[in-house]
């Protein structure tokens, strides 16, 4: 039994790797809510992982977002060697490490420390990480209020950045339908996400 149970642990390990790189396909061909979809599945853990070593819920949050940040970054380079998530956790040891480093240079003085090496973060990158962390929020309150034909109109439109017109032809509605949709959308959603406009901003900026 168990050489069975072995190979069926080794094949669904294969099959989560294959789906890994999929998604980091997605991820690196411009699709916005594939890593929205990393965001949301892997956030919790890689908080719960921080904040063990921090130990402090606001400086938790903060390496948490620089994690993903640096994640993005890496996501061209990710092989499928490890799983995804193994990845991300690299990533987040790493930036703790980097964190507790600028401590005590902070502590013994910058005559006494090693002067770090860290890239500044693209401006670019931040607005992915934020989005994705908006999308997340906006399908938490779309799953919600809004039902699934205008929750699949709402992703078309800012999580894979299609034209008014591509989703019309898509969903079988009108452009006119599509936009009252999209509006009321965010009418229900400007409630709840203030952040909003770091998704819309960027599908104006990609449009």
């Amino acid at each position: 039994m168990k050489p069975q149970r072995n190979r069926k642990q080794s094949q669904q390990s294969k099959e989560d790797r294959k789906r890994d790189r999929a998604l980091v396909e997605r991820v690196t061909s411009g699709d916005q809510e594939a890593f929205a979809e990393i965001y949301k599945n892997y956030f919790p853990r890689v908080y719960a992982f921080t904040l063990r070593r921090v130990g402090d819920a606001a400086e938790a949050e903060d390496l948490t977002q620089e994690t993903f940040v640096q994640l993005y970054r890496s996501l061209p380079s990710f092989e499928g060697r490890s799983s995804l998530l193994t990845w991300t956790f690299g990533i987040a040891h790493n930036v703790c490490s980097r964190f507790f480093r600028h401590c005590s240079r902070w502590m013994v003085g910058p005559k006494e420390a090693r002067e770090l090496d860290d890239k500044p973060v693209d401006a670019t990158i931040e607005r992915r990480v934020d989005a994705a962390r908006v999308l997340v929020r906006c399908d938490e309150i779309l799953e919600t209020n809004r039902r699934p034909a205008h929750q699949e109109i709402f992703h078309l439109r800012y999580g894979d950045r299609h034209s008014i017109r591509a989703i019309a032809e898509k969903v079988g509605k009108s452009n006119e339908a599509v936009k009252v949709s999209l509006r009321r959308s965010r009418a229900v959603l400007s409630n709840h996400v203030p952040e909003l406009a770091v998704v819309l901003d960027n599908v104006a900026q990609s449009a």
